[in-house]
């Protein structure tokens, strides 16, 4: 039985305890075991507790401070759910999209922003399958949803896709938030040049499948705008609007993105998962 803690009191760590609650591997004979939640950190000043006289295995830190303390305090690997630039991480994940590459030497890692799983899962299918060559990230959000944007997150949504996704030529940037009234999305809308032409419908169809097959528990397909409006309890990260697909040639613009922080956080759990397993 590998152990988890979660150091950090705000919404992702709130969200991560919910996302526990239901995910498999902390159920009977799953094989994690939650033992502690705790709001310590370093913006506070407070100690880090003893995770090796605890046995805890893994933290997931959600704090914002210095998630090397972490393992100076005896855990043996760490992922970090929050804003936290200027630290060498061995790796920055989006489950389901570059998980795979997680092995035993990695220990402290990086579980990106809610905006950049809004996007990655699209990208990596869009990529593998037309090409994407040079690429635009436009973030739509209401101002409230800044939050959740990578603001101090290990970079820009662009720059985190770039080190989830290293095999995209050519160059990734992105424009500074468009910010929409009273908008319950955090949308991501990314133009790119494909490596072929493609059209509406072949873009669609290919997200499609996915949603209903390998990606079916990260992405969902929404026809219209209204079903884009998911439930506060949808732990889908990533929630592609078919209706704004827009190609003229090679010219491709989709948009996904995400509505709560609850899909982001079964995400990272996710990756507890594979950390403990490796």
């Amino acid at each position: 039985m590998r152990r988890i803690a979660i150091d950090g009191c705000g919404r992702t760590a709130r969200d991560a305890r919910a996302a526990i609650c239901t995910h498999p591997a902390f159920c009977a004979n799953g094989g994690l075991e939650l033992v502690s939640v705790t709001a310590r950190g370093d913006a506070a000043g407070e100690a880090t507790p003893a995770w090796g006289k605890h046995g805890v295995d893994i933290v997931l830190d959600c704090s914002g401070g210095d998630p090397r303390r972490h393992l100076a305090a005896g855990a043996t690997k760490v992922l970090c759910g929050a804003p936290a630039s200027g630290f060498a991480f061995d790796g920055m994940v989006v489950f389901g999209v570059n998980h795979m590459r997680i092995d035993g030497s990695h220990r402290l890692l990086h579980g990106a922003c809610s905006a950049t799983h809004g996007i990655a899962p699209v990208a990596r299918l869009l990529h593998y399958a037309v090409g994407i060559e040079h690429a635009v990230i436009t973030p739509m959000h209401d101002v409230q949803h800044c939050a959740g944007i990578a603001c101090g997150c290990a970079g820009s949504v662009a720059a985190q896709l770039q080190q989830v996704l290293p095999r995209l030529p050519g160059t990734l940037d992105e424009t500074p938030p468009v910010h929409v009234p009273d908008c319950d999305l955090v949308l991501l809308g990314m133009v790119f040049a494909a490596g072929r032409e493609t059209s509406v419908e072949e873009v669609n169809a290919l997200i499609q499948c996915a949603s209903f097959g390998a990606y079916d528990d990260l992405l969902r397909y929404c026809d219209g705008p209204v079903a884009g409006r998911s439930g506060a309890a949808d732990l889908h990260s990533c929630l592609f609007q078919a209706a704004l697909t827009q190609v003229s040639g090679r010219i491709v613009k989709v948009c996904a993105g995400y509505r709560s922080e609850l899909g982001y956080a079964r995400r990272l759990v996710d990756t507890l998962e594979v950390m403990a397993r490796v």
